[in-house]
């Protein structure tokens, strides 16, 4: 049977799903690195991974593997998920995760997919106008301090009207950011120095 958002609604909008897995309790399974809570998971008829989520979407979609699973991260943004072993060394160390699905949102992802591709859809144009936006504020900032101020670097006292861009100090290895950082070591700040109150205002007034 070809799989479709009917079939996968059909399959699992009916099925039931463990809600709490909490009582197995944590540490891992006694034969492997997962977590008790993570057999649990994969075990439950009623839960997908999202790797397994993703891979019967894209049949049932024709879409591409990572824009399956950016619309599946994007309707369902707080995903069950459980230690799943210890990564390579050459991958960082550390615990793996595994991300599960459960009956009930993959059947609500598949009875409502195209209103959550449209809502992503809307959501990246609306960060891409954000990110636009706020570039060329970036630059019309830029081009006022240019006009208006004069770029000051590694002074040890901040001027009166100052709008800082860094803070360092000199350590033993070098120039380090200081920022929400105290050490007993002078602090030096770089960033453009206003000669007047009113063109400082008028620069924090900019939109």
């Amino acid at each position: 049977m070809k799989t479709t958002l009917q079939t996968i609604q059909d399959r699992f909008c009916k099925m039931q799903h463990n809600e709490d897995n909490y009582y197995v309790g944590g540490g891992l399974d006694g034969s492997k690195f997962a977590s008790n809570r993570h057999e649990d998971a994969r075990s439950d008829e009623g839960k997908l991974t999202l790797g397994q989520a993703t891979q019967l979407f894209k049949k049932a979609t024709s879409l591409d593997t990572d824009s399956v699973r950016e619309v599946l991260e994007y309707a369902v943004p707080n995903m069950e998920w459980h230690h799943a072993g210890k990564l390579p060394k050459s991958y960082g160390g550390g615990m793996k995760k595994t991300y599960f699905l459960n009956s009930s949102e993959i059947c609500d992802v598949a009875r409502y997919w195209n209103s959550y591709v449209e809502k992503l859809n809307l959501s990246k144009i609306a960060d891409q106008k954000a990110a636009e936006e706020k570039k060329k504020f970036e630059v019309r900032k830029f081009e006022f301090l240019q006009a208006n101020a004069k770029k000051v670097e590694r002074v040890s006292s901040r001027p009166t009207y100052f709008y800082l861009t860094s803070r360092e100090m000199n350590g033993k290895y070098g120039w380090f950011d200081s920022t929400y950082k105290s050490y007993n070591l002078p602090e030096y700040f770089t960033g453009w120095k206003f000669e007047s109150e009113e063109k400082y205002n008028e620069f924090l007034n900019l939109k």
